[in-house]
């Protein structure tokens, strides 16, 4: 692990992929067979703002750090969710949860709340995978909650961990050797880049 990407200056643009490596076969009889042939990940490529030239070396040293893809940082997400529950900061999960699990039980939601979690929002357990929320989930007069969350757990839960339930840190590595930054007659620089998910 080689340190957080910085917060500041936040991003210019992000595009965000959601990768499901999937192998399809069709027959001559024109059925399709279809089969999962790898582990769901997240990647995707940053665009800098236009940057001060010492901004910007700032920001170069850090990505010259990572020596291409051989070290890992982390980098948060930088949107806020849309579930009324984001603001929380002590949400657990509620009993443990196995290895394939879709379903989690959480708690310590404001009670009888309406969307604490939305479809689209980015959550985070206590391990390095981050999971897209998949269906709109209420809290009940307990502040519990169920969620459906994509892909399944890739590690077991323990009660009572901890849940970052809005703008979740991804340990993610850099997916080209080369990283480039240009300038122009303003005197401005920008830098982009890719980097992709790491599930341990």
């Amino acid at each position: 692990m080689s340190g957080s990407f910085p917060t500041s200056p936040g991003f210019r643009a992000l595009d965000f992929k959601n990768v499901r490596p999937t192998l399809i076969n069709h027959s001559l009889s024109g059925k399709r067979s279809v089969r999962q042939i790898g582990a769901q990940y997240f990647n995707f490529t940053i665009s800098m703002p236009p940057m001060t030239y010492s901004d910007a070396m700032d920001i170069f040293a850090f990505l010259q750090k990572q020596k291409g893809g051989f070290e890992t940082f982390t980098i948060q997400y930088p949107t806020n969710n849309r579930g009324a529950g984001k603001a929380e900061t002590d949400i657990l999960v509620n009993g443990a949860h196995a290895v394939s699990d879709n379903t989690i039980a959480l708690d310590g939601f404001a009670a009888s709340t309406t969307g604490v979690l939305k479809a689209g929002d980015l959550i985070k357990f206590a391990h390095s995978k981050v999971y897209m929320v998949t269906a709109d989930c209420d809290s009940n007069a307990s502040g519990q909650t169920t969620v459906s969350i994509e892909p399944n757990l890739v590690s077991t839960l323990a009660d009572n961990s901890a849940v970052v339930v809005n703008k979740p840190s991804f340990t993610v590595y850099l997916t080209s050797e080369e990283i480039l930054f240009s300038t122009d007659a303003s005197g401005l620089y920008t830098i982009q880049f890719e980097v992709r998910e790491v599930i341990t």
